[in-house]
């Protein structure tokens, strides 16, 4: 072991050297290949993988997270893997026949439009991830032949008991803790960082006199949807139910202390102005298992499906060609 250890070592520094005297032989190690993997003849774009890999670290930022530069090896073989599994289930379904519709198609486009009530905010996004709409399509298309395999080869073998079920609800209590939770709706005026007094006193009339229309026996999810400057105006702005944590304090503080059906006064937040009004309070306690029984019934079968899906997966790998240019590998 030692020797490798120095072999290696040596290894690292002719590298090295050669690099250095020959600048082109060191620029052409810096380009990334073409293709990150070929499965069965079909090539997996390295630019598809390094977007996946951007998305990635991106969704972990978002949740205020890095990752950790020593687990950056690790997550680039996971990353390829998953890419080369899709691929390979992908061809697949292909071979099975299986036909997805493009009503399907539209309509989960159409669905994901929704969650952008600014046409140009999703066509920032794509652009961000340097996706076009007919690209964004193509991948539903996959992943809807993939979901449509797995529920014809897959999912028929699985069965999931009430006796299993209930021996998980019993075995895992601390699952099934529910913490105290408030359902509420808010009208929001935006007030913008470092708005000027003039704007932040229109923003609070414009509440006062809304507040006053509600007092009158206005409706509060109309007028939302009518005044309201938030996502949640298009469902009267109702935030469904959350617990603590979930929302900024000055708001949730405010609506943790309400009633049902009460409407508080104006309640500022670093997103602007808000009314809130509490449509429900729910207090702390255990999920008991009927209500339960559903989720667990799926959250079993859907473990149940992984494992055979993994099972399924080898067996395909086992018939495909696959080669790797990431880590220089290739395996059969």
């Amino acid at each position: 072991m030692q020797n490798f250890v120095k072999t290696g070592a040596i290894l690292i520094v002719i590298f090295f050297i050669c690099a250095l005297s020959n600048p082109a032989a060191a620029q052409e190690q810096d380009k990334p290949p073409e293709n990150a993997a070929i499965v069965n003849g079909k090539p997996i774009p390295y630019k598809d993988y390094a977007m996946e890999l951007e998305l990635f670290q991106k969704r972990m930022q978002a949740q205020g997270k890095q990752v950790p530069p020593d687990y950056l090896p690790k997550l680039r073989t996971e990353l390829l893997d998953d890419l080369v599994n899709l691929e390979l289930l992908y061809q697949q379904s292909k071979k099975q026949g299986v036909q997805v519709k493009p009503e399907e198609v539209e309509k989960e486009l159409a669905a994901l439009k929704e969650r952008y009530p600014d046409p140009k905010q999703f066509e920032m996004i794509l652009k961000n991830m340097n996706l076009t709409e007919a690209q964004l399509k193509e991948q539903f298309a996959r992943r809807s032949s993939i979901r449509a395999l797995v529920e014809k080869d897959i999912a028929p073998k699985v069965e999931v008991t009430e006796k299993e079920a209930k021996n998980f609800y019993e075995t895992n209590p601390n699952f099934f803790e529910k913490p105290e939770e408030v359902r509420a709706s808010h009208i929001l005026i935006k007030v913008e960082p470092g708005a000027s007094d003039q704007e932040k006193s229109e923003a609070r009339k414009k509440l006062t006199d809304l507040k006053k229309k509600i007092d009158a026996g206005e409706d509060f999810a109309e007028l939302a949807k009518k005044h309201s400057e938030g996502p949640s105006n298009v469902r009267g702005g109702d935030l469904g139910y959350f617990s603590k944590g979930k929302m900024v304090p000055a708001f949730e503080e405010k609506a943790f202390s309400m009633k049902p059906d009460e409407v508080s006064g104006i309640v500022e937040t670093q997103f602007g102005l808000h009314l809130i009004k509490v449509l429900d309070h729910k207090a702390a306690g255990k999920v008991d298992y009927k209500e339960a029984e559903p989720k667990i019934m799926d959250n079993l079968r859907n473990k149940e499906i992984q494992e055979k899906l993994l099972t399924y997966l080898g067996e395909l790998r086992q018939d495909a060609k696959i080669e790797k240019f990431i880590d220089q590998t290739q395996t059969k």
